[in-house]
Formats: structure tokens, sequence, C-alpha cells
């Protein structure tokens, strides 16, 4: 663009609303990494300095914005440096215009600097992300507060976007060609932000939970034993877990793996662990490529009828669809519980 037009909408900045203005260097940030695409169709939330810019760079761009007693639609709007015919303004709280609104066309550049009390910016962030072409650029801005900077830490996590640039506190990323992730769906543990939970949440007392009422009574040590793979052993990508178990009628041992660290459970063995002459034994997957080296863990334990029936019905969804989602397992405080656990690391 040209850098006269450019200097004079640096001068006017400040004045445009009361809400105070781009620092210098991140508005140069905005034109550079703006000026460098082609943008046909853009969007922001919030009306400033960046609509005057984004009407010099974009053929068709869309501002989401409430004034508030800030000034900044109306100062912009009575603007010589806003180039006619090229911006619409959608008024009101981006929490109500943001849902209704329909996109006819895809977008190159989005910016993101609406309202950021919780949960706003990621309410804008979820009916604006599926809008962007690959190779889009989404500009976060204001990441020093709390809010905005958990949405920028999942952001800079996700396979959907390559994190370019931190300028002060904004920060840009280019949309990456990763399949869209579903709106309207879940899988929570395909995102990057996912990968590695919060271990403090200690997932023992949700094994507790899965132990039958009629099994609830203090149960001597052994009734459920690994043998085969030794703690902290180096195993392959799959293979054989053996042990021994007490059986108990009214229960089916059910042996589940999971990537350490990982907030949920895998069962293995396409159903229930068969219990002979007190020895069970069971062919296991620790994973895919990219947990090579990562360190696993194992859980038998005993469960009752309607947690049977659930991973039962796993299962079979597995083998219809080829969909691996992980296992939750619910929250219960018990003193005893019929399981057992190891620890393995994976080869290289």
């Amino acid at each position: 663009m040209d850098a006269a037009v450019l200097e004079s909408i640096l001068k006017v900045a400040p004045n445009l609303h009361t809400a105070g203005a781009f620092p210098e260097p991140v508005f140069r940030a905005i034109a550079r990494h703006a000026g460098s695409r082609e943008i046909r169709y853009s969007a922001e939330t919030g009306s400033g300095a960046s609509t005057l810019l984004f009407s010099h760079l974009s053929h068709a761009h869309t501002v989401f914005a409430f004034d508030g007693g800030s000034n900044s639609i109306v100062n912009v709007r009575e603007s010589s440096l806003l180039l006619p015919g090229v911006v619409t303004f959608v008024e009101g709280p981006t929490q109500s215009t943001l849902p209704r609104h329909r996109f006819a066309d895809k977008l190159q550049l989005v910016l993101i600097d609406g309202p950021h009390g919780y949960p706003f910016p990621d309410l804008e962030y979820y009916y604006l992300y599926p809008q962007l072409d690959p190779g889009a650029l989404l500009i976060l801005d204001d990441i020093h507060i709390p809010t905005v900077n958990n949405l920028f830490r999942f952001l800079s996590a996700d396979a959907m976007f390559h994190l370019d640039e931190v300028v002060q506190n904004a920060a840009f990323f280019t949309r990456t060609s990763a399949p869209v992730f579903d709106p309207l769906g879940d899988g929570w543990w395909e995102q990057g932000y996912n990968k590695k939970t919060l271990g403090k949440y200690a997932w023992r007392d949700r094994v507790r939970a899965l132990v039958p009422s009629t099994l609830r009574r203090p149960i001597s040590k052994g009734s459920i034993r690994i043998t085969s793979p030794a703690t902290g052993a180096t195993v392959s990508a799959s293979g054989p877990v053996e042990g021994t178990a007490v059986d108990m009628p009214g229960a089916h041992l059910w042996i589940l793996v999971r990537r350490k660290g990982v907030d949920g459970w895998w069962p293995q063995g396409a159903g229930p662990a068969t219990i002979t002459n007190s020895r069970w034994s069971i062919a296991v997957n620790y994973g895919g490529p990219d947990d090579a080296g990562h360190e696993f863990e194992i859980a038998a334990l005993f469960v009752g009828e309607e947690i049977h029936e659930l991973w039962s019905k796993w299962v079979a969804r597995v083998a219809e669809t080829g969909l691996y989602p992980p296992v939750s397992l619910p929250l219960a405080k018990y003193t005893k519980a019929t399981s057992e656990t190891r620890t393995f690391r994976r080869r290289e």
C-alpha cells in the first residue's frame, strides 16, 4: 500500500477512539504481514486504525464492532482515510452478531480484537476459524490478557496454525493446510493443546469408580497382578501383556493402555481378558508412530456389567469406524480397588 497513507493512518490512530490504539510496532507489523498477501475477503472484531488500514489492503472487509461510547465506529466512518465501498460494519456486541452472520466467502485475513472477557475471545474464534482459507492470516491482539493468552497458547499448539511472529502483545498466525476441526464435533484428543493433560488430577480415583458395588469391600493384594513385562521395561509398538487374577463373579477383567500423562485410556484386546487357571494374557498396542520413546501405563482392573457393556460397545464402534477415542473414567473415592498398574517405555 501507499507509504504516505500508512503514515497518515498512524497519525490519526490515537484519536479514533477512547479505548486506545495499536502501538506503532504492532500496527506496522499488521501492515507488513497483511500487505504481503492477496486479501480478497477479511474480517475483524473491533474497529479503529486497523479498519482504515484494511480498507486499503482488502477487496471486501467486514467489521464486527460495538461502539459502546468509544466513538470508534463513528470516527472511522467519518475519516477521509477510509477507502469507500470496501468496509461493511456489523454493529452490536459480537457475542450476538457473529453467531447470526453468514459468510458468503472464505476469508484471507481475520483480526480478533473484540471483547476480552471470558469466554468472548474463544467465542469469536469459534465463529471465525471455519471461514479461514489455507494460508490466511490470523491476528490475535492483547495476548498479555489471561483470557486472550489462553487462546494464544491453544493456537500455538494447534495443527491448523503456524505462529509466524509475536510483536509486543500481538500474535500473527498463518492458517495451515490441516483439515478444519469439526465445529460441531468433539475430538479433543486430536488437538495439540490437549496432547499433554494435567497430571495433577490423579486418575486412580477414576479407576476405583469402575469397581462393581458388590466388590467395594477390602480386597487382598495380588487379586490382579501384571507379571510381564516388568515395570520400567522397554517394549515394542505392540506385544503381549500377561498376568494373574482371582476370578470374581459378576465382574469382567479389562486391560487398558495410555501414554503417560494423557487423560484417557484405551481398552485392549477387543474385549475383556479371559482368566484360565488364574492366569490371563492379552495383546496390547502402544499408540502410533508419534508415541515412540514415550512412557506408557497399563491398567488391569475388574469392572461391573455397566462399564463392561459400555466398553464392549466402544470395541464395536472402533471396528466399524476405525476411530479410537479414549475412554473416560468416572471419578469416585474408594479405599480399595481391584486393579494393578505398570509403567513401560516404548522403544524409539
